[in-house]
C-alpha cells in the first residue's frame, strides 16, 4: 500500500466523521415552553389539575432591559386529567412549542390537595429527568396553586422569579424538593415546606407572600404554622437569617414603649434522647447570641446586660417548647426530628417503635432549656433618647 492510498484513506475517514458530527438533538429556544412555576390542585371532579406558568420571549429578562414591564411576561395555562402525566399532555396539547421543565424553580400544590394526600404527584416530579431536585416545594394557604401562579408581583417581570428570590434569600421558610421527599420517606421525620398566600395590594391588584410553614404528616397536610410558632420553628432547625426578636423589658409609658429588639447572630440547638423504662424522652438544649439592635426602655445596657440575656433567654425556652406542645398535641407530627435522633442514637430500641412512631409521638416528654448571650450592644450604652444627668 502506498503512502498516497494511505492519506487518501484518512482524509476519507475524516470527511466521513465529519458527516456524522453536528447538534442532531438540538432543541432551539423558539421551539421551547420554558416552565417557571408548576402548580398542582385537586378538582371537585376528584380530577388533577395541572398548571404552569410559561415564560415568553417578551417577559424573559435580559441585559438590554433596565426596568419595566413588559406587556406580556407569562403566559398560564391549566388543565385536568386523571393524573400529572394525563394533565401534562393535556397542557402540551394547548401549546406550539415543547413544554419544558428544567428552568422551573417552584412547585405549588393548592391546599385542598395536599390534604388529600399527593404520592403519585410527588412520584411524577421526582422520576422526571427535566425536574430539578432544587425546586422549592409550596404549599397554598387558604387558595389554589391555580391562583397563586395568576397572581402578579410588581418587583419581577416574571412572577416564579419573585417566589424563587424570596425562597433563595430566607425571608421565610424554604424547602427544596428532594429535602421535602427526604423527609416523606423517613419514619422519623414529618415533612414541612414554606407556605404561600394571596394578599392585596394598595392597587387593589392580588399578590402573594410567604409568612406561613405547612406541616404535614406523612403525606397530607395537617395544618400551618405562624407567628411565634413559626419563629420557634426556624430557630430549631438554625434558620435564623434576618431574624429579629422583641422583648417587654419595662411596662410601656408615654416616653418609651420599654421593649429591647435583638438581631440574632447566632444559634446552636442541640437534640438529644433517652430510652426509660423502654420509652422515649427527648431533652432540647438550644444556645444562641445576638446584637442589641434597639433600646426602647429607660434602661442603661453596661448595667443591665444579665438581666435582659435572662429574659430573651425565658421567651425563647417559652415559644420553643409551647411550638414543640402544639406540634405534639394538635398536629401530631414529628417537625422537629425526634425520631430521627432517637434512630441515631437508640437504633435498636428504635427497630421496635418506628412503625409506631406517629401514635407515639404526642405523649413522648420534651424538656427544653436555653442560653442566650448578648455580644453587641451597639454605638450606645443607654438609650439615645435619654437625657444626660
Amino acid at each position: 500500500m502506498t503512502l498516497s492510498r494511505i492519506l487518501y484513506g484518512c482524509l476519507t475517514l475524516i470527511a466521513c466523521l465529519g458527516l456524522l458530527t453536528g447538534c442532531w438533538d438540538r432543541k432551539e429556544m423558539d421551539d421551547l415552553a420554558l416552565v417557571m412555576a408548576s402548580g398542582l390542585d385537586l378538582a371537585d371532579d376528584n380530577q388533577i389539575e395541572a398548571t404552569l406558568q410559561i415564560a415568553l420571549p417578551t417577559g424573559i429578562p435580559s441585559s438590554l432591559q433596565s426596568g419595566g414591564k413588559a406587556t406580556k411576561p407569562v403566559l398560564v395555562i391549566s388543565a385536568k386529567g386523571k393524573d400529572g402525566l394525563d394533565a401534562l399532555g393535556k397542557l402540551q396539547q394547548q401549546l406550539s412549542r415543547r413544554i419544558n421543565l428544567g428552568h422551573r424553580g417552584i412547585v405549588v400544590v393548592g391546599e385542598k390537595y395536599a390534604r388529600h394526600g399527593f404520592d403519585q404527584i410527588l412520584d411524577t416530579l421526582m422520576r422526571s429527568p427535566e425536574s430539578r431536585y432544587n425546586s422549592y416545594m409550596l404549599t397554598a394557604y387558604g387558595t389554589t396553586a391555580k391562583k397563586i401562579l395568576n397572581a402578579s408581583y410588581q418587583m419581577e417581570i416574571i412572577p416564579a422569579i419573585g417566589i424563587n428570590k424570596l425562597q433563595y434569600e430566607d425571608f421565610s421558610l424554604s424547602v427544596k424538593m428532594d429535602k421535602f421527599v427526604d423527609a416523606l420517606a423517613s419514619f422519623g421525620k414529618s415533612p414541612v415546606s414554606g407556605a404561600i398566600r394571596i394578599i392585596k395590594q394598595s392597587s387593589g391588584e392580588q399578590t402573594f407572600i410567604i409568612d406561613k410553614a405547612a406541616v404535614y404528616q406523612r403525606n397530607k397536610l395537617v395544618g400551618f404554622l405562624s407567628g411565634t410558632d413559626l419563629k420557634a420553628y426556624r430557630l430549631m432547625t438554625g434558620n435564623i437569617d434576618g431574624m429579629r426578636l422583641t422583648t417587654q423589658m419595662e411596662p410601656p409609658q408615654n416616653q418609651y414603649h420599654g421593649t429591647i429588639t435583638i438581631h440574632l447572630m447566632k444559634a446552636k440547638p442541640k437534640i438529644r434522647t433517652r430510652i426509660k423504662n423502654g420509652k422515649p424522652e427527648v431533652s432540647v438544649s438550644f444556645k444562641a447570641a445576638g446584637r442589641i439592635i434597639s433600646n426602647d426602655t429607660s434602661l442603661d445596657m453596661s448595667k443591665v446586660i444579665p438581666l435582659v440575656e435572662k429574659k430573651f433567654s425565658e421567651d425563647i425556652k417559652k415559644e420553643i417548647a409551647s411550638t414543640i406542645s402544639h406540634t405534639q398535641k394538635k398536629f401530631k407530627s414529628d417537625i422537629f426530628s425526634f425520631g430521627n435522633q432517637i434512630h441515631i442514637e437508640h437504633p435498636y430500641a428504635w427497630k421496635t417503635i418506628k412503625d409506631h412512631w406517629i401514635e407515639l409521638y404526642p405523649k413522648v416528654p420534651v424538656q427544653v432549656k436555653t442560653e442566650f448571650r448578648i455580644e453587641r450592644v451597639g454605638r450606645t450604652q443607654a438609650p439615645a433618647h435619654q437625657q444626660k444627668k
